[in-house]
């Protein structure tokens, strides 16, 4: 028996999506999926119970580490899989990741990252066009972002989801390079955000998210962004990426200044979301 757990708020518009392609390819698999709605006021939880097999859990609170903490509790299988309702990950994918952890040693997984920009506008297609040659993404070590899985021993490591923004980086932090896996031959897929405004959103919090766990927890390696040394590499080896490379820096510096804003004030509650790709 192994476990997905999925914290969903307000979530009407993708959980179907979500839920679909998790169940392709698990039909006799032993696994139980729970679907934790937090604080929603929409029809989340109704979409979900018409999935055969799917626990739902419903708290007043809107709140992801509420939600997870719960997901949790209720869980009872290894591996566990922690998957934002937002992403597609097909069963017989989650599958293929799960074979990592038949590698001593190996106790976080994640299937590797698609970017999905069909929908998506030309700036935020040349900012995902200069990301996903930078080393944060194309070094092939990012777990996270989306989708992590856990062994047993690995879930010991710590106790509850703390309070803070950056769960799956609080989570990736607490294991060394050759305990964390990227699986090959299996991936998930992100929805990019339609226009520039959403996404220095989602970005912003994911700056903001890192800063405050550094913040908090000093001890842990936690990861940065990509540095401006690798931006300027990359640029002289492919010049005809220097547009790109505009957008992509405006990007960066935008959301530094959000996020140093919402430092300078404490303002550790506010969730940025895209609503764009969810439409």
């Amino acid at each position: 028996m192994f476990s997905i757990v999925i914290p969903a708020h307000n979530e009407a518009s993708v959980i179907g999506r979500c839920l679909a392609a998790l169940l392709e390819g698990l039909e006799g698999s032993q696994f139980e999926i729970i679907v934790v709605c937090n604080g929603c006021a929409d029809d989340t939880a109704a979409i979900a119970r018409s999935y055969s097999g799917v626990k739902v859990i419903e708290l007043d609170v809107a709140s992801k580490v509420a939600a997870l903490n719960a997901g949790d509790q209720a869980a009872s299988g290894f591996p566990r899989a922690y998957i934002d309702a937002d992403i597609q990950l097909r069963g017989g994918d989650l599958l293929r990741a799960l074979q990592e952890f038949e590698t001593p040693g190996v106790e976080i997984v994640a299937p590797r990252l698609h970017v999905d920009l069909s929908r998506s506008n030309v700036m935020v297609k040349a900012f995902y066009g200069i990301w996903m040659r930078l080393p944060y993404f194309a070094d092939g070590q990012m777990v996270g972002s989306g989708v992590f899985i856990l062994s047993q021993a690995g879930r010991q490591r710590f106790g509850e989801f703390p309070q803070i923004i950056a769960d799956d980086g609080y989570v990736r932090s607490l294991f060394g390079g050759q305990e964390r896996r990227t699986a090959n031959g299996c991936r998930f897929t992100i929805f990019a955000p339609q226009n520039l405004s959403d996404l220095i959103k989602i970005k912003s919090r994911v700056r903001f998210g890192n800063m405050e766990l550094k913040m908090k927890y000093p001890e842990l390696s936690v990861g940065s962004e990509n540095s401006p040394q690798a931006l300027v590499s990359l640029v002289l080896k492919k010049p005809w990426l220097v547009p790109a490379a505009f957008v992509y820096a405006y990007v960066q510096w935008q959301t530094k200044r959000n996020a140093d804003h919402r430092m300078a004030i404490a303002d550790f509650s506010t969730w940025e979301r895209d609503n764009s790709s969810r439409a």
